[in-house]
């Protein structure tokens, strides 16, 4: 690896770490199988319900940064930006059909379209 590939991958890194660090992605949470739990305890759901309101203010201060960098913004910064955004979707969705096959009854309940 030559100089310039790191000094652009140390800035790149840099820059980053400041574009983040107004908004903390929530910690991914454990789901267990609904036969090791009791199913009268919501302790799962509320922390699957909490793990989703988490998620939409991260996404939510994802989405102000990138409208707060506005048209002056660089073409990076938007990319990470959205990159960024685009991957906690995913994860909530994915977090999501785990939770429905673990719970398929409560799911329905829950749907979010």
């Amino acid at each position: 690896m030559n100089r310039s590939s790191l000094l652009a991958g140390l800035l790149a890194g840099g820059f980053v770490t400041n574009v983040y660090a107004g908004c903390e992605q929530p910690p991914l949470l454990v789901i267990p199988p609904a036969e090791e739990i009791d199913q009268s305890d919501n302790t799962v759901h509320d922390e699957t319900t909490a793990y989703f309101q988490a998620m939409q203010a991260y996404v939510n201060c994802i989405r102000a940064e990138l409208e707060a960098g506005g048209e002056n913004a660089s073409e990076l910064f938007k990319l990470l930006l959205v990159q960024r955004n685009n991957l906690a979707v995913a994860e909530a969705e994915a977090v999501q059909r785990w939770y429905e096959s673990r719970f398929p009854a409560a799911s329905t309940s829950n749907r979010r379209d």
